[in-house]
Protein backbone atom coordinates (compact mmCIF):
# COMPACT_ATOMS: atom_id res chain seq x y z
CA UNK A 1 0.00 0.00 0.00
CA UNK A 2 2.79 2.40 0.92
CA UNK A 3 4.58 1.93 -2.31
CA UNK A 4 1.28 2.55 -4.42
CA UNK A 5 0.85 6.31 -2.55
CA UNK A 6 4.56 6.87 -2.61
CA UNK A 7 4.46 6.13 -6.50
CA UNK A 8 1.20 8.31 -7.12
CA UNK A 9 2.94 11.12 -5.30
CA UNK A 10 5.76 10.62 -7.65
CA UNK A 11 3.27 10.43 -10.49
CA UNK A 12 2.25 13.36 -9.39
CA UNK A 13 5.48 15.55 -8.90
CA UNK A 14 6.33 14.07 -12.42
CA UNK A 15 3.31 15.72 -14.46
CA UNK A 16 2.37 18.32 -12.19
CA UNK A 17 1.45 21.41 -14.98
CA UNK A 18 3.60 25.04 -14.83
CA UNK A 19 4.42 27.31 -16.84
CA UNK A 20 7.90 27.37 -15.30
CA UNK A 21 10.14 26.14 -13.55
CA UNK A 22 9.23 28.29 -10.22
CA UNK A 23 8.50 26.41 -7.50
CA UNK A 24 4.53 26.74 -7.07
CA UNK A 25 2.85 25.96 -3.53
CA UNK A 26 1.22 23.03 -4.87
CA UNK A 27 4.35 22.04 -6.46
CA UNK A 28 6.50 22.65 -2.91
CA UNK A 29 3.26 20.06 -1.69
CA UNK A 30 4.24 17.84 -4.34
CA UNK A 31 8.44 17.43 -3.77
CA UNK A 32 7.75 17.65 0.10
CA UNK A 33 5.31 14.47 -0.60
CA UNK A 34 8.41 13.08 -3.07
CA UNK A 35 10.81 13.55 -0.67
CA UNK A 36 8.60 11.65 2.42
CA UNK A 37 8.54 8.99 0.48
CA UNK A 38 11.84 8.60 -0.60
CA UNK A 39 12.77 8.99 3.29
CA UNK A 40 10.25 6.29 4.23
CA UNK A 41 12.58 3.81 1.79
CA UNK A 42 15.89 5.02 3.31
CA UNK A 43 14.79 4.74 6.68
CA UNK A 44 13.64 0.99 5.50
CA UNK A 45 16.81 0.13 3.95
CA UNK A 46 19.22 1.92 6.55
CA UNK A 47 17.63 0.03 9.35
CA UNK A 48 18.68 -3.43 9.65
CA UNK A 49 16.56 -6.23 8.97
CA UNK A 50 15.64 -8.60 11.86
CA UNK A 51 18.56 -11.27 10.84
CA UNK A 52 21.35 -8.80 10.96
CA UNK A 53 20.75 -8.10 14.46
CA UNK A 54 22.39 -10.10 17.28
CA UNK A 55 20.25 -10.32 19.98
CA UNK A 56 22.82 -11.40 22.52
CA UNK A 57 25.59 -8.55 21.70
CA UNK A 58 26.39 -5.66 23.70
CA UNK A 59 26.73 -2.97 20.88
CA UNK A 60 24.87 -0.42 19.90
CA UNK A 61 22.92 -1.69 17.10
CA UNK A 62 24.08 -0.76 13.57
CA UNK A 63 22.61 0.06 9.93
CA UNK A 64 21.80 -2.36 7.76
CA UNK A 65 24.61 -3.28 5.00
CA UNK A 66 22.09 -5.61 2.99
CA UNK A 67 22.10 -4.98 -1.16
CA UNK A 68 18.43 -4.94 -1.50
CA UNK A 69 15.16 -4.87 -0.36
CA UNK A 70 15.40 -8.41 1.55
CA UNK A 71 18.77 -8.96 2.12
CA UNK A 72 21.79 -9.56 -0.66
CA UNK A 73 19.49 -11.37 -3.12
CA UNK A 74 17.19 -9.75 -5.54
CA UNK A 75 13.86 -10.66 -4.79
CA UNK A 76 10.81 -9.88 -7.26
CA UNK A 77 10.03 -6.79 -4.79
CA UNK A 78 13.24 -5.20 -6.16
CA UNK A 79 12.31 -5.99 -9.53
CA UNK A 80 9.39 -3.91 -9.20
CA UNK A 81 10.54 -0.60 -7.44
CA UNK A 82 14.11 -0.60 -8.84
CA UNK A 83 13.12 0.34 -12.51
CA UNK A 84 10.56 3.03 -10.77
CA UNK A 85 13.36 4.35 -8.56
CA UNK A 86 15.08 5.03 -11.53
CA UNK A 87 12.47 6.43 -13.63
CA UNK A 88 12.50 8.52 -10.72
CA UNK A 89 16.02 9.54 -10.60
CA UNK A 90 17.01 10.42 -14.33
CA UNK A 91 13.28 12.50 -15.29
CA UNK A 92 13.23 14.16 -11.60
CA UNK A 93 16.98 15.20 -12.44
CA UNK A 94 15.65 15.81 -16.01
CA UNK A 95 12.64 17.91 -16.04
CA UNK A 96 12.28 18.99 -12.71
CA UNK A 97 16.11 19.77 -11.84
CA UNK A 98 15.86 17.24 -8.35
CA UNK A 99 18.18 15.00 -7.55
CA UNK A 100 17.84 12.63 -5.24
CA UNK A 101 19.15 13.65 -1.68
CA UNK A 102 22.60 12.57 -1.04
CA UNK A 103 21.71 11.96 2.44
CA UNK A 104 19.39 9.27 1.74
CA UNK A 105 22.77 6.81 1.80
CA UNK A 106 19.73 4.08 2.08
CA UNK A 107 18.53 4.81 -1.46
CA UNK A 108 21.68 5.44 -3.10
CA UNK A 109 23.31 2.38 -1.91
CA UNK A 110 20.10 0.62 -3.13
CA UNK A 111 20.69 2.06 -6.59
CA UNK A 112 24.10 2.04 -6.89
CA UNK A 113 23.87 -1.84 -5.93
CA UNK A 114 21.75 -2.40 -8.68
CA UNK A 115 23.95 -1.09 -11.35
CA UNK A 116 26.46 -3.68 -10.58
CA UNK A 117 24.23 -6.12 -11.24
CA UNK A 118 23.57 -7.36 -15.01
CA UNK A 119 19.79 -8.31 -14.56
CA UNK A 120 18.59 -4.54 -14.21
CA UNK A 121 21.85 -2.98 -16.27
CA UNK A 122 20.66 -4.88 -19.26
CA UNK A 123 16.91 -4.85 -19.02
CA UNK A 124 16.88 -1.17 -17.79
CA UNK A 125 15.62 1.60 -20.06
CA UNK A 126 19.05 4.11 -21.12
CA UNK A 127 18.91 7.18 -19.49
CA UNK A 128 18.33 9.00 -22.63
CA UNK A 129 15.34 6.61 -23.81
CA UNK A 130 13.59 7.50 -20.47
CA UNK A 131 13.82 11.08 -20.89
CA UNK A 132 12.69 10.63 -24.83
CA UNK A 133 9.30 8.41 -23.09
CA UNK A 134 8.50 11.57 -20.82
CA UNK A 135 9.22 14.21 -23.18
CA UNK A 136 5.82 14.62 -24.68
CA UNK A 137 4.30 15.23 -21.16
CA UNK A 138 7.61 17.54 -20.50
CA UNK A 139 6.17 19.34 -23.41
CA UNK A 140 2.51 19.38 -22.82
CA UNK A 141 3.35 20.97 -19.19
CA UNK A 142 4.89 23.84 -20.84
CA UNK A 143 2.04 25.33 -22.68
Amino acid sequence: MMEMCSLFLISLYMTNGLKSLSLSPSLLVLEKGLLKALKKLDDYLAGPLPEEVDADSMEEERGSTRRFLDGDDLTLADCNLLPKLHIVKVVAKKYRNYEIPSELGGVWRYLKNAYTRDEFTNTCAADNEIEMAYLDVAKRLEK
